[in-house]
């Protein structure tokens, strides 16, 4: 034992005494304040591999001795590798401090074991072939060291490079390269207690699958860096990130990865802010969860997980983009703040690109997918995100999803992306079964997945669910099939633009059988922007249909009443049947007008005292017959507060032979059409309701150039042919005659050579 002096040992009593009575804040800032000294020498341990191939990383291993501070800290201690590239240009490239780890399962949980001492590792991805030079130098309190210059070769390689915005299609993304392809995507945020173990198992069936593209985030209980203490990052879950990035890299599966989830900084949501170390009460630097968006102190340290986060992972081509936040609306205050918000948005892209010299994309995300155009329009932002889930609002997730993203391209002139949806959002806890569970063939999965890409997104919708439903339902087969749908198409040198087709019906409509046309609403809690809508013969809705509210509001909500009116044609008469979920506490009065006059009034009193707007409170149909002819309906509320609707079903307004929906893109030579029956609905199947097949349909694809094409009809659960022929165009257009249609299928057309 070192014995210390009498009066050493009082001086420690006196300052320990003192440290008790501090607030923890303030003891936490300076613990954090460690001492320091100067680097005593910085050298290269070496260089991996020592002759690299074109978009391959480059791992240089340095040691730096002698200083004492904060390894994560780069005004305690900054090691830079300045790399010479064979044109001559100079990169400086931060290192980031790095332990080694060998993993093993325990029954069934993941433990790491350190390997070896803490080093300095710089990792660098060239975009050119040839010569390239570097030095190592390490500066702390402005001392610095340097090695000498060291230099390895890069050859060629097939390998396409990083990803980006097209430059011929803003729809699109393209490699460097300029090659480019459809992403078949799914998130699997993090793993359970098995770690990357998980990820070993997700990934080889999700390779197999066809699935390129997934979703992770930086979570505080997974592959999060800085939650245990503010400026010191947890290197064992830097260390899982490196496996998970490695293993997408081996299976070619793309990475978007989410730095920040929304209950960091939420009191309500999934709610993680009195654990979070920016938290005063935890000795960091905020007072409440939306100071976040305006602290310098926050910034600051914020900035410098960026600097460490993209010194570790941006070398990877794998890594498709950064993605700032998941659901930053669902942060405390957020409507109140959305301007800082935005302003916080733009700093922090702006510094990711200037930090990244690969200039990966930046995106980011919200839980409405009404929101945040503050946040799209912004430059920085390379990418729309939207996130879609029922079950209030998404009984067609086709239609849904299709006009989401057609409309968000539309306003903001960049590629959209759904990455996450779900035809339920809730788990296990909140409601006793999850409707995704009764939807066990993946309906709702499989219209998503085609409906996105018919849309002109530069990939299939992301499923959320991946590790209670995709997974051990083995649903993979769906990515499969869309997969080799698409296997060889370049989308961003295609010119793609949206298929104009027709439905060949008969001009005397006097004997043609009549169907039921039926609309699912897609709004939630928000005004609509628009009314009125007209319902078509073959089932379609025109108007926005993204603006159809689950919501019927009476008079307590003024600002959101915009209740819709349907424009109908019934050949012989028929039925409205309105499908009432569930009521406010306040209760409501559903009212029914035709042609302005009012032919249905029902009182809702509330039964359950909940507030819950899908509890199925009701769940029943209020029917009223309509006279042959077009008639406007329109859907009320005369009473206090809302009350929610599943559907609207016109019975008898619309023809068997026209009702499916066909959602396509073409470009003269290539024609890729998807065929629904949107009478298969994953709606219908957790309801155990029938499914009216669609039979002898005769549609024409327009706008195809003159000359011979072959057509494949493609059956889209197996992934595979059905039936194929060679046909010629008449009049720049194609007709293809579909005997059965149960569920959907595909048509491929390709003019032949």
């Amino acid at each position: 034992m070192v014995k210390l002096h009498r009066r050493v040992r009082w001086r420690w009593v006196i300052l320990l005494a003192v440290l008790a009575l501090l607030p923890v804040a303030v003891v936490n800032f300076l613990w954090r304040r460690e001492a320091y000294s100067a680097v005593q020498n910085v050298e290269v341990l070496g260089v991996n591999p020592p002759r690299a191939r074109l978009y391959s990383r480059v791992e240089i291993d340095v040691n730096v001795t002698g200083y004492i501070g904060n390894q994560f800290d780069p005004e305690d201690v900054n090691v830079t590798a300045f790399i010479t590239d064979p044109e001559g240009k100079v990169l400086a490239l931060p290192a980031f401090y790095y332990q080694d780890y060998r993993r093993m399962l325990l029954g069934n949980t993941e433990r790491l074991e350190p390997v070896g001492q803490p080093r300095w590792k710089v990792r660098f991805t060239p975009v050119k072939a040839g010569r390239y030079e570097f030095y190592v130098e390490a500066v702390s309190k402005g001392s610095s060291k340097r090695t000498p210059v060291y230099s390895f070769e890069v050859e060629p390689s097939g390998l396409p490079g990083f990803v980006r915005v097209s430059g011929r299609d803003s729809r699109y993304l393209e490699f460097e390269n300029g090659s480019s392809n459809f992403f078949v995507g799914l998130d699997v945020c993090w793993s359970g207690s098995r770690g990357t173990y998980d990820y070993d198992e997700w990934f080889r069936a999700m390779a197999e699958s066809g699935v390129n593209l997934v979703r992770i985030w930086m979570a505080p209980w997974r592959f999060g860096i800085e939650w245990k203490r503010l400026g010191r990052y947890d290197l064992e879950e830097a260390w899982r990130l490196d496996y998970v990035l490695d293993l997408a890299d081996r299976y070619g599966i793309y990475v978007i990865l989410c730095l920040m989830n929304h209950g960091q900084l939420s009191t309500q949501v999934n709610p993680q802010w009195n654990e979070n170390p920016y938290n005063k009460a935890r000795g960091g630097p905020l007072s409440k969860p939306e100071d976040f968006w305006t602290s310098e102190e926050a910034r600051e340290l914020f900035k410098k997980r960026l600097r460490y986060i993209v010194a570790r992972w941006g070398y990877s081509t794998s890594l498709l983009a950064w993605e700032l936040w998941n659901e930053a609306d669902l942060t405390d205050n957020y409507m109140s703040v959305r301007e800082n918000v935005a302003r916080w948005h733009a700093e922090m892209a702006a510094y990711l690109k200037r930090l990244d010299p690969y200039k990966r994309m930046v995106t980011t995300s919200f839980a409405n997918p009404n929101l945040d155009p503050l946040v799209w329009q912004l430059s920085e932002i390379d990418f729309i995100t939207v996130h879609k889930y029922g079950p209030e609002g998404f009984q067609d997730v086709a239609g849904t999803l299709y006009d989401i993203v057609r409309r968000a391209w539309e306003r903001y002139r960049k590629p959209v992306l759904v990455t996450e949806f779900g035809v339920d959002w809730r788990w296990e806890g909140l409601t006793d079964r999850p409707l995704y569970y009764l939807d066990r063939e993946g309906v709702g999965l499989h219209d998503g997945l085609w409906a996105t890409v018919m849309a002109g997104s530069p990939a299939t919708a992301m499923s959320w669910w991946w590790d209670n439903y995709i997974h051990p339902y083995n649903l993979y087969y769906h990515f499969k099939a869309v997969a080799d749908f698409l296997k060889g198409i370049d989308p961003a040198a295609s010119s793609f633009k949206r298929l104009e087709t027709e439905l060949m019906l008969p001009t005397d409509l006097s004997g043609e059988e009549v169907s039921d046309a039926v609309v699912y609403p897609s709004l939630g809690w928000a005004r609509p922007l628009e009314s009125f809508f007209e319902v078509k013969l073959d089932g379609t809705v025109e108007g926005d249909a993204s603006q159809i509210p689950s919501f019927i509001q009476g008079a307590s909500h003024p600002d959101l009443r915009n209740n819709p009116t349907f424009r109908v044609t019934f050949p012989r008469g028929g039925r409205v049947v309105v499908h009432v979920n569930s009521v406010s506490r306040a209760g409501a009065v559903l009212a029914v007008y035709v042609d302005g006059v009012l032919a249905k009034r029902v009182e809702l009193p509330d039964r359950d005292g909940k507030y819950d707007a899908f509890a199925r409170e009701y769940d029943t149909d209020v029917v009223l017959e309509v006279p042959q002819g077009v008639h406007e309906i329109r859907l009320d509320n005369l009473g206090v507060d809302w009350y929610t609707i599943d559907y609207v079903r016109f019975e008898g307004a619309a023809l068997k032979k026209a009702k499916v929906r066909v959602y396509g893109l073409t470009n003269g030579t290539l024609a890729l059409a998807w065929v629904k029956n949107p009478d298969a609905s994953w709606w219908k199947i957790v309801r155990n309701e029938s499914i009216e097949p669609a039979r002898d349909v005769a549609i024409k694809l327009i706008g195809l150039a003159d000359g011979e094409y072959k057509v494949e009809i493609w059956d889209t659960w197996k992934g595979s042919v059905k039936r194929s022929w060679l046909t010629r165009t008449v009049n720049g257009a194609l007709e293809v005659n579909l005997e059965e249609i149960v569920y959907d299928l595909a048509i491929k057309v390709v003019k032949a050579s």
